[in-house]
């Protein structure tokens, strides 16, 4: 059965334009014209000493509960702008093709942390491409830093932290 729907050819190409070298952000270059914030189970960049005490020995309980925070900050998010996740195809792979969700619990499901896959998003009215990240730590990419007060809402409800780049 199938959960996503190609967005249509005129909106790929306003998405392309709107997000363009959509690649280097999801490879982790540095980009002009994109503002970069953490959302985090943790209110500060963790020292050495600290990952390994607070990542140390999860039990399920506590590993369901981090999850549960980034899963309802999701929810949050997705009820104040469209997600659409992308893939890149091409003959280089660098090329984005955005799709939409065929229903709510579709980009529920698909917005959830697991062990298979991660997953990559952008949010068009708030001009910010979203990454689920590791170690309890995902990352937005703000190319306005004004829709920041939306965000740092979303993830205060829930107990998360927002962090500037270390």
């Amino acid at each position: 059965m199938r959960k996503f729907l190609n967005v249509s050819k005129q909106h790929q190409k306003a998405l392309e334009k709107q997000f363009p070298n959509l690649i280097d952000l999801a490879q982790v270059n540095e980009m002009k014209g994109y503002t970069y914030l953490a959302i985090s189970i943790f209110d500060h960049w963790l020292t050495r000493d600290e990952s390994i005490e607070l990542w140390g020995g999860l039990d399920t309980n506590e590993i369901i509960r981090r999850a549960s925070k980034f899963e309802t900050f999701n929810q949050l998010l997705s009820e104040q702008t469209e997600i659409l996740t992308f893939r890149f195809r091409g003959l280089r792979g660098d090329k984005p093709k955005f799709k939409s969700f065929l229903s709510q619990q579709v980009q529920s499901s698909y917005l959830r942390q697991t062990d298979i896959g991660m997953y990559q998003v952008v949010l068009p009215e708030l001009n910010a491409v979203y990454f689920e990240g590791y170690d309890d730590t995902n990352v937005i990419y703000l190319q306005d830093p004004s829709v920041r007060p939306i965000i740092e809402s979303c993830a205060e409800k829930v107990g998360l932290h927002c962090l500037e780049h270390w």
